[in-house]
């Protein structure tokens, strides 16, 4: 992983985009929401907001409780 201003290719869409934030930053919040990750890959903005609709509405056991 790198860091801010650096490219990188998604690993669900396999665009090709520019890092808006720090790697420690973007694995905090993984960590912060999913219960357990086998192997975290770096996702663009849009493949984001799909892999969260996703595991609320078909795989909520995959996150930890938010209350």
């Amino acid at each position: 992983m790198t860091g801010i201003g650096e490219s990188y290719e998604c690993a669900v869409c396999h665009g090709t985009f520019v890092k808006s934030r720090d790697d420690e930053e973007a694995m905090a919040e993984m960590e912060a929401l999913f219960r357990e990750t086998s192997s975290p890959q770096v996702v663009c903005d849009g493949c984001w907001i799909q892999v969260m609709a996703w595991a609320q509405l078909d795989a909520p056991e995959t996150l930890k409780d938010q209350s």
